[in-house]
């Protein structure tokens, strides 16, 4: 249990450097090298720890919730290896021998891929809500459901998703998830907190709105074979 919550804690500092290296106004070239370079290396560890995994795809059968699931770990693996390749053909301090000159197409590139990561990573982490949210339980001594604590979660996870919603449309994500420029500049000299709260709120949007669609999808597949 215990390497259990090491690995959903290291995948959480994933999902932290991933929000970072988007900050890249706020960070000077070096350090979202450094944090890009950190980041690969708990996906290389991540790999590692669920390696049984993969043994077991074709063993087990699939739902509604094992499809999406297999389907965000390709599209996850896509956009990763699209972030490798391309962070090493526009590195400027730790791999400037593997840089491309100008290259601007292949940095459009590489920012483009880091939004659709974020946007995955979050669905992935919705598919697995249920899992994480026993690790919590567990850690925590809470043994059992109480409706008070029940309530208080949805509250939150409701108020998640709200600021998500209003973060999307304030970070322009959509229009960065479709290569499309934006005039949003944020200012870290104003307000640096704001950004990540803002990108982790949106990271809990996705998650939710995956975590609430597959409960339902499983909701409705009972109640149908209830029926029949």
């Amino acid at each position: 249990m215990i390497a259990f919550r090491l690995r959903l804690l290291l995948d959480f500092l994933a999902v932290a450097l991933v929000i970072a290296c988007l900050a890249y106004w706020w960070l000077d070239n070096l350090y979202h090298e450094l944090f890009g370079t950190a980041l690969f290396a708990l996906v290389i560890v991540h790999n590692v720890f669920n390696r049984r995994w993969y043994g077991g795809v074709a063993k087990r059968p699939l739902d509604a919730t094992r499809v999406i699931n297999l389907v965000t770990i390709a599209c996850l693996a896509i956009g990763i290896t699209i972030m490798l390749v391309t962070s090493f053909l526009v590195s400027r301090d730790l791999f400037p021998f593997t840089a491309l000159s100008g290259a601007f197409a292949v940095r459009e590139i590489h920012m483009f891929a880091g939004y659709w990561v974020l946007l995955i990573i979050a669905v992935h982490l919705g598919t697995r809500w249920a899992v994480v949210m026993n690790a919590f339980r567990t850690t925590f001594g809470m043994r059992q459901s109480h409706p008070v604590r029940i309530w208080i979660l949805r509250i939150l996870t409701l108020g998640v998703v709200v600021w998500g919603v209003k973060s999307f449309s304030e970070m322009a994500f959509g229009e960065k998830l479709m290569l499309t420029y934006s005039l949003d500049m944020w200012d870290f000299n104003e307000q640096t907190l704001g950004f990540f709260v803002n990108y982790a709120s949106i990271v809990g949007l996705f998650a939710a709105v995956t975590h609430y669609l597959l409960a339902s999808l499983r909701w409705f597949g009972i109640s149908r074979s209830g029926k029949s």
